[in-house]
Parts: C-alpha cells; sequence; structure tokens
C-alpha cells in the first residue's frame, strides 16, 4: 500500500497480524479455523484482533483503545466471533474496565433461559505487561499494573463462578512471555494456572508443559483431533485435574488501593478519562522500552 492510500489495511506489521507470507501459517490453519471445521462454538475478548483504520487517521476508538495499524485484516473465522466493545492492548485503559465488558456482554449474549456459553472462550488481560508510573490514575508505581491485572482476573473467575456454567468449566491462565519478569531457571518460562471445580487445589506441577500443552488439554476436553504436530507431541494438562469436583464459588480479594487504586483507574467511558494517556500508551513489546528496563537494573 501507499501511504495515505484510501485502501483497507495498512502500512504496519505487528503482533497477531506479522507477516503477508504463506509460510508463516499453519498448512491447516489457526485454532479457529479448527473450531469452525468441527463446528465448535467459540468467542475471543481482546486476542489477536486488531482494526483496520487508516495509517494517517489521530482517531482511537473508544471502547478498544486501538492505537496499532495492520497489514490486513483479521481473518473473518476470527473477526466473526470477536467482540467489538473488548479493549485490545493499551495499558492506559484498566484491566478492571475489560471485565466490565466482559460481564456486559456475557450477560447480553449467554445469561438467561435457553442461551448457551461458547465452549471455548479467549479472555484478553494485558496489564501485567505493566508501564510506566501514572499516580493521578491510580498507578503509583509499575507494579500497580500487576495489582490491576490480579484484580480483574479475581473478578473473572468469582464472576465465572457463580455462572451456571461453573461446574463444567476449565480456565487456563498464561502470559504471552516473561518479559522483564525472569524465571531463575530459564528466562523462557512463564506462568500457568488451572482453574476449575475439577482441577486439584494447591497442586503444583512438575510435568514438562508448554503452550502447546494448553492447545492440547483443549482438544482433548472438546474431543477434539490435533491440529499439528506440535500440540499433538505436547504433554497434556491431566495431571492438575481431579475426578472429585468442588463447585464452591470463588471470593476475589480486593486490591491494596497503596499499590492500585481502581476507584482513581478511570474507563474510557467516563468523562474525566485521561485521553493524553491513552495515546501515549508503551508499544506491545517495544524493543526500546525492554532495553531501557534492563539499563535500569543493571544500574
Amino acid at each position: 500500500l501507499k501511504f495515505g492510500s484510501p485502501a483497507p489495511g495498512a502500512l504496519a506489521f505487528v503482533g497477531a497480524s506479522a507477516a503477508i507470507y504463506p509460510e508463516d501459517y499453519n498448512e491447516a490453519g489457526s485454532i479457529w479455523d479448527h473450531f469452525a471445521r468441527h463446528s465448535v462454538d467459540y468467542f475471543n475478548f481482546g486476542l489477536s484482533i486488531q482494526f483496520a483504520t487508516p495509517v494517517e487517521d489521530d482517531r482511537r476508538f473508544k471502547h478498544t483503545g486501538t492505537t496499532h495499524v495492520i497489514n490486513y485484516p483479521t481473518p473473518a473465522e476470527l473477526a466473526e466471533h470477536t467482540s467489538r466493545l473488548f479493549a485490545t492492548y493499551n495499558t492506559s485503559i484498566p484491566d478492571q474496565f475489560r471485565v466490565d465488558m466482559f460481564i456486559k456482554e456475557y450477560t447480553e449474549r449467554w445469561a438467561g433461559e435457553g442461551k448457551k456459553f461458547p465452549s471455548f472462550v479467549t479472555v484478553y488481560l494485558p496489564n501485567d505487561h505493566g508501564a510506566w508510573e501514572r499516580p493521578e490514575d491510580g498507578y503509583p508505581f509499575r507494579e500497580s499494573y500487576m495489582a490491576d491485572n490480579d484484580l480483574a482476573l479475581g473478578r473473572l473467575v468469582e464472576f465465572l463462578s457463580r455462572s451456571p456454567y461453573w461446574k463444567n468449566m476449565a480456565i487456563f491462565v498464561t502470559e504471552d512471555d516473561s518479559q522483564n519478569g525472569v524465571d531463575h531457571v530459564d528466562a523462557h518460562r512463564s506462568l500457568l494456572m488451572v482453574i476449575s471445580p475439577w482441577s486439584k487445589k494447591g497442586w503444583v506441577s512438575h510435568v514438562h508443559s508448554s503452550f502447546g500443552s494448553i492447545i492440547k488439554t483443549a482438544w482433548h476436553v472438546l474431543g477434539l483431533p490435533y491440529l499439528n504436530q506440535y500440540d499433538g507431541g505436547a504433554a497434556d494438562l491431566a495431571d492438575m485435574f481431579s475426578d472429585q469436583p468442588d463447585s464452591s464459588p470463588y471470593h476475589a480479594l480486593g486490591a491494596d488501593p497503596r499499590i492500585f487504586d481502581p476507584q482513581k483507574a478511570l474507563d474510557p467511558l467516563d468523562e474525566k478519562f485521561n485521553w493524553r494517556a491513552l495515546q501515549e500508551s508503551p508499544l506491545l513489546d517495544d524493543p526500546e522500552t525492554i532495553r531501557g528496563w534492563m539499563k535500569e537494573e543493571k544500574n
């Protein structure tokens, strides 16, 4: 595309829309294609979704916080099963707002007689990625973003654990990468939690698991074949589950307001929302930001 072209799409290569080259994509397609082929209902909140806007357009989506541009539209199978209200990556938008939007859409789409929650749902809570201090907005420390993220996850689990779908639900929680929190064993390691009436309480797994393990376990739960050799060859997460369910609802703990104050963390629909901060949110996995953090730690 030429700069300023009215054609759909834009000029950059970022995140989930990394390239247009065929070798960048699985021969059998994505997990979304896999679900569609096997008629499995699914829905996505914020994961790998970027809406095409002209690269020179300075407007921002009020709900989604989108600031990235893309080189091609989101694939149809994903776009047709994705929330248009849920905020994507922008650390200036509190994760509390994302949970609010999830609860709103859940209530509209799946609460009530005759409605059915999708078999597979993805929810993106990105503020564990961190950003710089914004005390006036409830983030006095960089660690405040982690507190925001923890509270959002707790609220999400509490809400779902009180739903009629909880008795048949499993929630898998992980991070995309360890970033500035290098693990003491290997820098490639990241966290993984399984939350479910059927998960073992207080269990620490010593199975060599991976992102493929999460996908493989999802295929097992949904009765689907493997998509490729990577999830087929991965270890599953069977040792984290029990045959004795405990359907007790979860009770989320509040955040320490000295670390993160949700009362100050306004959502984009509030008239006092800091729109300048929204525009200045750090880019996802920006090399300069990461190098800056590393230099600070060395000093």
